[in-house]
């Protein structure tokens, strides 16, 4: 069943404009559970309460309030919220086109398949054949569902892909994070992650390798359940408190992978300083359901 368009726009280039539909580019599949009342299994209801008159009030009820201050709210009514989105401008109109290597990823919010139709088909792929040899993308402003947003349309795959976008001042920084910037990094320490890192690396990214591991576990132990089985939890296995020494851990893992360090690269790293040590506390792996009768 394909996806339901969530909104209409007009995306516009120049003196060119396309109309399009947006729709989601996807669509998750993450474990929801219901909140169940434990005694009869029905599910249960949420109520809204008024702290104040202290009691259940109906949905008729309630406006939108912004908060200016501390406790101190102004309120808007759908009308007045209707109209001010009214006078927004629906429009896409991509503002610039920048290297598509220039965004980072923390700015991406979420994702959209750009629908155009048949008669703006020549126009559609004509912008998007031009970013695609270009390797451009283009920045806009789109006001969506209540608020304008920063946006970015790029190619991809047969068409083109809308991100919402979070604004400059929405992005934290490492500013009050630590995040260890004066941890010396030494030569010898650095060969060996690069080393393991160019066995790790893949040609390209292949999606399909990576499973939702929990979702099928869960998915398997209400089959299960439902069959009559119940589920108790097994004994995880504890990892007793260990030093770890940098160096003998990137050895080690190149050695679990096959590589060999290799006898030109031993003098340096016997001659190197002692690498700084951490401590492991106790940890434990993630318990394993098991199932019995």
């Amino acid at each position: 069943m394909p996806p339901r368009s969530v909104s209409t726009a007009s995306l516009t280039f120049g003196l060119v404009s396309i109309p399009v539909r947006l729709f989601p580019a996807t669509s998750s599949k993450a474990i929801r559970f219901n909140l169940l009342h434990a005694k009869d299994k029905s599910r249960i209801q949420e109520k809204i309460f008024c702290p104040v008159e202290e009691q259940i009030v109906d949905r008729s009820e309630l406006v939108r309030g912004y908060e200016v201050e501390k406790g101190r709210y102004v309120t808007f009514t759908d009308e007045e919220l209707k109209e001010l989105d009214a006078q927004a401008d629906h429009a896409i109109e991509i503002a610039e086109f920048i290297p598509v290597t220039e965004v980072d990823p923390v700015y991406f919010e979420n994702s959209y398949l750009l629908g155009c139709e048949p008669t703006s088909a020549k126009a559609y792929h004509l912008l998007k054949e031009a970013m695609a040899n270009a390797n451009r993308v283009g920045l806009a402003k789109f006001t969506m569902r209540g608020k304008e947003r920063l946006v970015l349309i790029r190619p991809f795959d047969k068409g083109l892909m809308l991100h919402t976008m979070y604004y400059e001042d929405e992005v934290r920084s490492f500013k009050e994070i630590d995040h260890g910037a004066d941890a010396p990094v030494k030569d010898s320490e650095l060969n060996l992650a690069k080393r393991l890192l160019a066995d790790l690396t893949e040609k390209k990214f292949t999606p399909e390798k990576y499973k939702d591991t929990y979702r099928e576990r869960v998915i398997e132990a209400a089959t299960q359940k439902m069959a009559g089985h119940e589920i108790t939890e097994s004994t995880p296995e504890v990892r007793k408190g260990q030093v770890i020494d940098l160096m003998s851990a990137l050895k080690e893992s190149l050695k679990k992978r096959g590589v060999s360090i290799g006898a030109d690269r031993k003098e340096d790293e016997e001659g190197a300083e002692p690498a700084e040590r951490k401590v492991a506390h106790g940890s434990r792996r993630a318990p394993r359901a098991r199932l019995t009768r």
